[in-house]
């Protein structure tokens, strides 16, 4: 049985006079303890007051046949240094996400089945920051793909990709989310945004200073059928009274490869907005910024130099000092991925 290696990069961006400097510590295993089993679509989430407490889900691949799916935490308390495992109550189990909230309690979202339940959406809290799980998760219903959970003071939002049906019983995509004001204990019923008869997925939430929720978006093909889109568009659309309702679909970029991975989005604290995706064809990995909270959008940046590499899966986040740092894989040879970061140090 293969095994992939889950490898943590940690960075400390550190305030040194005038400006930040990047220290990369050393890679550590975090599966050392676990089985030996292959983990894959590992994502990891700080405590915003506390940068030692870190949280990463992933997916197990387990037996008969390796297709036995699970979702498994890991917490650390010293920077990465030590880690306690979670086995997650959830099969199938596709697509973990996490975060964790200012007072220190930690969420998981992740796609999937449990025994007797119609929901393929779950969430589960845990009340002291990741170290033990409840073994009864909340359940979002059906009909989700991609769940990301995101957390501003006591506000939480999950939001996914859905499927409903409209007025005349023809089904659509829609960006599917979900409000909780008690810290994730509790969420009232979902919104679900209907913005096309295209299909598309949801991408990249993120909170402004003022509350303002914003969902980014892509299209890809038709409804139905497998005819993609000559030029798949990447959107976002914005909810100012908590999720209940939202705006009209704003256009972020025509740039942007729908089979690369999951465009990525950031904001910093000045409410300036990053889209991170794939470029045609893979070839590439752009960014574009926004100063107006998702009006316009600057042309896109691109970042690696590599003509010939295929890139894929891209993601970006911004520190509390405006640091930018970018993350994708890049394969070369056929034969492996390489990861490359690189940081923006003036936004």
């Amino acid at each position: 049985m293969w095994r992939i290696a889950m490898v943590g990069v940690f960075l400390v961006l550190l305030q040194a006079q005038d400006h930040p400097s990047i220290e990369i510590g050393e890679d550590r295993l975090l599966s050392a303890g676990g089985p030996a089993l292959p983990l894959a679509e590992s994502q990891l989430s700080a405590n915003p007051k506390n940068a030692k407490h870190l949280l990463v889900g992933v997916i197990q691949f387990g037996p008969p046949d390796g297709n036995n799916r699970t979702c498994v935490a890991w917490v650390s308390f010293d920077g990465g240094q030590r880690w306690t495992r979670s086995a997650l109550p959830v099969q199938g189990c596709f697509d973990p996400w996490g975060v964790i909230l200012q007072d220190g309690s930690a969420i998981m979202v992740m796609g999937g089945q449990v025994k007797d339940r119609e929901d393929n959406l779950f969430l589960l809290r845990s009340a002291d920051g990741g170290r033990t799980w409840p073994e009864t998760p909340l359940g979002f219903g059906s009909h989700h793909d991609h769940p990301m959970v995101i957390t501003q003071g006591n506000q939480v939002y999950v939001a996914s990709g859905g499927g409903v049906r409209n007025s005349f019983n023809q089904h659509r995509s829609s960006v599917s989310v979900s409000h909780s004001g008690d810290d994730g204990r509790a969420f009232g019923p979902p919104t679900e945004v209907i913005a096309s008869n295209l299909a598309y997925q949801a991408e990249g939430p993120v909170l402004l200073s003022d509350g303002t929720l914003v969902v980014g978006f892509h299209d890809y093909h038709w409804q139905h059928g497998d005819k993609w889109l000559v030029r798949p568009r990447s959107w976002l659309i914005r909810s100012s009274d908590e999720g209940r309702t939202f705006s009209e679909p704003l256009l972020i970029s025509e740039s942007c490869e729908s089979r690369g991975g999951w465009p990525s989005m950031a904001v910093d604290g000045k409410d300036r907005l990053f889209w991170l995706c794939i470029a045609d064809k893979f070839n590439g990995v752009l960014v574009q910024r926004s100063d107006d909270r998702g009006e316009s959008w600057s042309e896109p940046l691109r970042l690696n130099h590599s003509q010939t590499a295929r890139s894929f899966t891209p993601s970006i986040s911004v520190n509390k000092e405006g640091v930018i740092g970018v993350s994708w894989y890049e394969i070369h040879d056929n034969s492996c991925f390489d990861v490359y970061f690189t940081a923006s140090l003036v936004s």
